[in-house]
C-alpha cells in the first residue's frame, strides 16, 4: 500500500512542487507565492471604435463632493411639503430615481428639511406623498404614528445634529392601528403581546375623541392621536422646546386621505 507521505509528495510534485508536500506533513516551510494568472487577451476593437471596457472599475465614477449646506426656515419647509403633496395629489409626482451625482453627494452627509413621524402603512410612504427624493426627509415610522423613546431619540438626532427645522406627525384615514385601539375601548377586544403595546399609546386619543361623541369615532381618534403626539413632542425634550421658542423649529400634525391623496395640516 502506498504510504500517505509518498502519495502527498506525488500529488504535490504534480501540482505545486515539494514545498506543498512538506507543509502538508507539518514541516515548517513557507508557502509558495501564489501564481498570477496570465492576462486574458482582449478582443481587438473595431477600426475607429474605442476599446471595450472589461471591468466595472474602469467605468468613470462621479467626483467626490460635499453635501451643500441647506438653510431653510420652518415655514419654508412646510411650504415645500404642501407644494409636493399638491403635485402628488394631482398625479404629477416625479418618479425619477436620484442620479449618481446626488447619491455620491449624500454619501458625505445629509441635510433633510423635514422630519416625518408617520404610520408604517404601505399606502402612505412620505417620500411619495410629498414628492420628495433621496436625502430630503428624515422619516420615523411605526403603526399608528406614535413616538416611543427610541423614536424620540431619532427625532432629536435629526433636529440637533442634522438641523431639520420641521416635524410633521402624519396620520391617515382608515388607520388600522387606531381602529384596533378603538375596538379595545368600545368592544373590549383582546390584543396579545406586542399588538397591545402598539395600541396602548393610542387609547388616550380614542377616549378624548369618544367624549365628543363624533359621528365617526375612528376618524376622530386618528386626528386626535396625531394632535396629541405633536403637542407632547413640543415639551418632550429641552432641545425641541428651546428651538420652538427661538423660532427655529415648528411641530405640526397632519392627516393624509387615502381616497384623495391630499394632506390636511393642523396648524
Amino acid at each position: 500500500m502506498v504510504s500517505r507521505r509518498i502519495l502527498l509528495v506525488a500529488l504535490a510534485s504534480g501540482l505545486a512542487g515539494a514545498p506543498l508536500a512538506a507543509f502538508a506533513e507539518g514541516d515548517d516551510h513557507p508557502k509558495p507565492a501564489p501564481r498570477k494568472p496570465a492576462p486574458r487577451p482582449r478582443p481587438a476593437a473595431a477600426q475607429g471604435a474605442p476599446a471595450p471596457r472589461s471591468t466595472v472599475n474602469e467605468y468613470p465614477k462621479p467626483a467626490e463632493t460635499h453635501a451643500p449646506e441647506i438653510i431653510i426656515n420652518p415655514d419654508e419647509a412646510l411650504g415645500r411639503l404642501k407644494h409636493g403633496n399638491a403635485i402628488f395629489a394631482r398625479g404629477g409626482a416625479s418618479m425619477a430615481l436620484p442620479s449618481w451625482a446626488r447619491i455620491n453627494e449624500l454619501s458625505n452627509g445629509q441635510k433633510p428639511f423635514a422630519i416625518i413621524v408617520g404610520c408604517s402603512d404601505s399606502r402612505v410612504p412620505p417620500e411619495l406623498v410629498f414628492d420628495c427624493t433621496l436625502g430630503e426627509l428624515f422619516v420615523v415610522r411605526v403603526a399608528g404614528s406614535t413616538v416611543s423613546r427610541e423614536g424620540l431619540g431619532s427625532i432629536l438626532y435629526a433636529v440637533e445634529h442634522l438641523g431639520a427645522p420641521l416635524i410633521v406627525v402624519l396620520g391617515h384615514t382608515k388607520c388600522g392601528a387606531v381602529g384596533a385601539a378603538v375596538d379595545v375601548v368600545t368592544k373590549h377586544s383582546h390584543l396579545h403581546g406586542a399588538l397591545f403595546d402598539m395600541a396602548l399609546p393610542i387609547i388616550p386619543a380614542v377616549l378624548e375623541a369618544q367624549a365628543k361623541s363624533p359621528a365617526d369615532l375612528q376618524d376622530a381618534a386618528i386626528r386626535q392621536n396625531v394632535r396629541i403626539t405633536a403637542e407632547r413632542l413640543k415639551s418632550a425634550d429641552h432641545i425641541l422646546a428651546d428651538r420652538l421658542a427661538s423660532g427655529r423649529l415648528k411641530i405640526v400634525s397632519a392627516c393624509y386621505s387615502l381616497s384623495t391623496a391630499q394632506v390636511e395640516f393642523n396648524i
